[in-house]
Formats: structure tokens, sequence, C-alpha cells
């Protein structure tokens, strides 16, 4: 067994370079913030046992309470502060500290009253280094939640206990000092290495999987979270639709009932109507969001004709119908869902109603347009607008904006950002153009639909 009777310095000066890479490389893990703690203790850890090893490296060299008397409580804070720091990160339900510091403490002073010679050094240091390391196993094995990477941890801490037993009792039989070249010493220092890689990638195996877990029960609260969400939102919305159902019908009622009324009478009760088809128009889009956002939305493709979409719109059958300037045929046809198409185009034609100068027309048009070597149509609805009003373009399409000129108006800053998802879940765009200072206009543009689609 001569060929591991190694160079103890060299041993111990590797020892040294290895804790220093491995303080880097926990630096270098991007934690989310949860093993502040954790990562600090394991850190002065490893400096502490570079400081300590680079110390015993130098036996013969410098003073010996200096490599000894130093090196050594050194060395013993620095496997506790590991055994810490992976105990605190896997929430042992041990309290490690004060048995660690006690053990620490009372190692030390029989280190410095005790240790008159070198063999004796040497058997002190292993006894207070393997009681460390099964204090740290034993504490692994008491986490609440046992995973098979802690209890393996747990397993190569306690392994390393009779293995600095032995070389404690060797010590004595062999008359083995620090630096003498022994198959016990080459031993201990090998596993001394392989536990500090291995130590290392734990922790920091230990760090992920601890941050998987709290990632998944961030997820699940998230889940939970939007489940009580989409609950609320669901019976809000069903009340609300039910209450304006009956504001709407009566309204419509009293409309018929008061022709013979003075004309601003018959305006409030139209103001109502409007207001009653406005807060409707606010609860379909928060349903989109919601199903947008949950991931809900299908989407069922077919053959549409824009004119018949555009002209079965309540928008467009409604009041301001006289304003709207529609150039459409019945040939032009996407292929889309029929009803998502419709909610785009309602609120990109309520849109530009809202918005538009008073009394100026909304125009409706569509143009062939291939993209991407794909056939399809645009449909562009324009209309004029104040001078110095026209919203910029990278701001038009963002959930809740809202321009400065829409104190004035009913809305939730929805209907344009609805509009961009609807069509890029049926594989179109939304666009936005500003045409001078006193004209904008929103498009779509959809495929054509295929022979094999149709």
């Amino acid at each position: 067994m001569a060929f591991l009777e190694l160079d103890i310095r060299t041993l111990l000066r590797a020892l040294v370079i290895g804790n220093l890479v491995a303080m880097a490389m926990v630096f270098a893990y991007k934690s989310p913030g949860n093993h502040v703690v954790p990562m600090r203790l394991f850190v002065a850890s490893r400096l502490c046992q570079s400081l300590a090893f680079g110390l015993i490296s130098l036996r013969g060299e410098i003073p010996l309470w200096v490599s000894a008397h130093l090196g050594n409580p050194l060395l013993f804070s620095g496997f506790a502060l590991e055994m810490l720091a992976v105990a605190r990160l896997c929430e042992s339900r041990l309290r490690l500290g004060k048995p660690l510091a006690l053990w620490i403490l009372s190692g030390s002073l029989a280190f410095w009253s005790l240790g008159s010679t070198p063999t004796m050094l040497v058997v002190i240091s292993s006894s207070v280094g393997a009681v460390i390391y099964a204090i740290g196993g034993v504490g692994l094995l008491a986490a609440g939640r046992r995973s098979r990477l802690q209890q393996l941890t747990a397993l190569i801490y306690l392994g390393f206990f009779p293995v600095l037993a032995l070389r404690s009792y060797l010590a004595q039989a062999d008359n083995i000092a620090a630096m003498t070249s022994h198959i016990i010493q080459s031993t201990i220092y090998i596993i001394q290495f392989s536990l500090l890689l291995v130590g290392t990638v734990g922790f920091l195996l230990l760090m992920k999987e601890r941050d998987d877990e709290l990632l998944r029960e961030s997820e699940q609260r998230e889940r939970q979270r939007r489940t009580l969400q989409s609950n609320f939102i669901d019976m809000l919305t069903h009340e609300l639709r039910a209450a304006l159902a009956v504001v709407k019908i009566s309204s419509s009622s009293l409309k018929r009932q008061l022709t013979d009324q003075p004309p601003e009478l018959t305006r409030r009760v139209e103001n109502i109507g409007r207001a009653a088809d406005s807060m409707s128009a606010i609860v379909d889009r928060c349903i989109e969001l919601e199903r947008l956002d949950g991931g809900e939305q299908s989407i069922h493709l077919s053959e549409c004709v824009l004119l018949d979409v555009v002209a079965d719109l309540d928008v467009v059958c409604g009041p301001d119908s006289p304003r709207l300037a529609i150039q459409l045929n019945d040939t032009d046809a996407v292929l889309a869902d029929r009803r998502l198409l419709g909610v785009a185009l309602g609120n990109l034609i309520d849109n530009a109603l809202k918005y538009a100068v008073p009394g100026t027309p909304v125009g409706i048009r569509c143009d062939a347009e291939p993209r991407g070597g794909q056939a399809g149509f645009r449909l562009t609805v324009d209309n004029q607008v104040e001078a110095g009003s026209a919203p910029g373009a990278e701001q038009v399409f963002v959930r809740y904006f809202r321009g400065a000129n829409a104190h004035d108006v009913s809305g939730t800053g929805l209907g344009l950002y609805l509009t961009r998802e609807l069509l890029r879940l049926q594989g179109g765009e939304a666009d936005y153009r500003p045409d001078g200072d006193r004209r904008v206009s929103f498009s779509i543009w959809l495929p054509a639909p295929t022979p094999e689609a149709a």
C-alpha cells in the first residue's frame, strides 16, 4: 500500500486550493435570496478550512503555536460551520449551534493543554473532528423534510466519523505525527479532499432542491389564488350581467313608453342604456382577460367572411352606426375564430368611436396583404383625433394603459391589449399606425383560409 503514502504537504495545499474553489462555486450560485444565512455560513466554513490547512501545511516552517494551536481550532470551526450551514439549509429540528460551539471550545482547550507531543495533537484533532462530523450527520437525519440527497449527505458525514476515530487510534499505536507519511494519513486527507468536493456539490444541490421545493409551493399557492380569483370573477360577472340585463330591459321599456315626453327625459333614458352597454363591455373584457391569463381560451378556426363578422357586431348596429364608413365586400375571408375575431374587431371599432373627434366618420376597410409567403387580409379601422392626442406606438397595446385624453371616457385600458393577444392566438397580428398628427389607424392581419383549412 505504499502508493497511498503520499506527500502530506502536497495534500494539505491541495485542500487549501480546493476550499477556495469551493467558495467561488458557492458565490457563483444564483439563489433567489432564500438561503443567505446558510450560504454565508458555508463560505465562512470554507474560508476557515482553507486558512487552517494552509497553516497546518507550514508545520515545521512557522512556530508551532501558529501552525497547530491556531490552525487546528480554525479547522474545528470550519468543520462546525459547514455542519451548521447544511443543517440550517435542510431545516434540521436539532439545535446544533450550542453543542458544536461547546465541543469546539472543549476540543481547543484539550488541544492546547494536553497536546504535549505531535502524536497527541493528531489524536485530539482527529477525535474532535470525528465528533463534529457525527453531530452534523445526526442533525441532517433529524431534518423535518428528508430527501434522498439529504440522507446521502448525512451518511457521508457519519461515514467519516469511524475513519477519523481509526486515525486517532492508529496515531497512538504507530506514533503518527501531522506530517508523518502513513497510509491512514493519506487516506484521511484523500477522504477530506473528496468530502470537500462532495460537500460543496452536495450543498449546491441541496440549495437547488430547496429552491425547487419553494418554487413548487409558490406555484401551488398561485394556482389556489387563481382558482379563488376565477371563482370570484365568475360569481361577480354573473351577478353584474344579471343586473345590467335588468337595467337594459328597463331602459328600453321606458324609452318606448316616453315617446311623448320632453327630449331631455328621453336622452336621460338613452344615457342609462349606453352606460349599461358600456358596463357590459367592461364585464366581457374582464372575462376575456381572465380566460387569457388562465390559459383557458379555446380556439376554433374556421373560414370567416369579414363583412359578415362586422355586420353582426353590436357596435355596428348601435346608434353610432351612421358614423361608420364600411368599405368591405362579401368575398374577403380569413381563417379565424369567429367569436374571438368579433371581440377583437368590436374593441377596435368601439375604441375608434370613443376617441374620434365628435361627428367625424370612422373608416373600416380591408386590403389583401400577403405576409411571409402566406396570403392574408388586413382590416383597418381609422379615425380622426384631436391635435396632439394620438397615443405613442409603444403604449397603445399595454395592459391598462389609457391616454391622457381618456379621463372623460369610460373604459378599462384592456380593449387594445385583448385585441392583440386574441389575434396572436389565432395566428394573426394587431398593428397601430399613426397617420400624421390628426389621424390614427388600428389594423389586424389574419391569414386567408387555405383549401385544406376550408
